[in-house]
């Protein structure tokens, strides 16, 4: 367990920034940026549809793929491109929030797995002599 909290409010902090960053261009500038052979990285096909298609109407030809941002090194599955590969901003989004949230099960994991009892805090020394009466 976060006792501080840490993993919770730098989630919160990041959805915040993410939210802010809403409607500001950041598509429009991938699309104007991206050059043939160019792949680019989504985390749903309508997405990666519709900015195919606004690089069609300038004649750039990208390669979209849809990657669950949970399991990234699936993108090696799809080989290398002929030009740069870009990861969408929901995208990355996604795995900021998805790494953050590991780091938090991490935290429980260590914390659960070195204290005493099975229990993920410290035992009072009463409830812990009682737990050792009974385990053989």
């Amino acid at each position: 367990m976060d006792h501080f909290g840490i993993g919770q409010a730098l989630r919160s902090a990041a959805r915040i920034y993410f939210q802010g960053s809403r409607q500001t261009g950041r598509t429009v500038s991938l699309a104007e940026n991206l050059r043939d052979g160019d792949r680019v990285v989504f985390t749903n096909d309508s997405e990666a549809e519709r900015v195919k298609h606004m690089c069609l109407e300038r004649n750039v030809k990208i390669d979209a793929i849809v990657l669950d941002p949970r399991e990234p090194g699936r993108i090696f599955e799809s080989g290398s491109s002929q030009g740069r590969t870009i990861f969408d901003h929901s995208w990355v989004e996604q795995f900021y929030l998805n790494a953050l949230e590991r780091c938090e099960k991490d935290i429980d994991h260590l914390q659960r797995e070195t204290s005493g009892f099975g229990e993920a805090h410290l035992e009072t020394r009463r409830k812990a002599a009682e737990i050792a009466k009974w385990r053989m």
